[in-house]
């Protein structure tokens, strides 16, 4: 260890969860905030060009995919404290274990396939709004120290 810090490598120690929140919070980072809306903008985007498609069939390397950012997600959620960004996490979850879902056991929802898809076109739309009001706390404040 002492060779990498002679050499100018330095070792990244791991942050706490308050650091992580202070650090990656969408009310207090507009560049997190602007990642949030961009992903529900897509997000929106794609649900709403394939309202109209047949779900996907089943991909073991989606699932996988998704079961890994799900578990990430499900850490970063016990990490924030903030009810907004809470929320948004537990969107993506609830999307993602429900597109799951309707992928590998089609029977759950053939009949209700109409509205399974606009349920997912909803939450991605509630979480394109939720992140937009996180982008507005995130601006610029009246009386802050930094603006002019």
């Amino acid at each position: 260890m002492r060779r990498l810090e002679q050499v100018g490598i330095r070792m990244r120690r791991k942050l706490s969860d308050q650091e992580f929140h202070a650090l990656y919070c969408p009310v207090e980072n507009t560049k997190s905030a602007l990642f949030l809306v961009a992903c529900f903008s897509l997000t929106a985007f794609v649900n709403w060009k394939g309202f109209h498609k047949a779900p996907a069939p089943p991909d073991f390397v989606v699932l996988f995919f998704a079961l890994v950012v799900v578990a990430m997600l499900a850490k970063w959620l016990v990490a924030f404290t903030c009810f907004s960004e809470r929320l948004v996490f537990a969107l993506v979850i609830v999307s993602m274990v429900a597109a799951e879902v309707e992928r590998f056991v089609p029977s759950i929802v053939s009949q209700h396939v109409d509205t399974e898809k606009s349920g997912h076109l909803a939450l991605s739309l509630l979480g394109l709004l939720i992140s937009l009001t996180l982008l507005v706390q995130s601006g610029p404040r009246k009386g802050d120290k930094n603006q002019e």
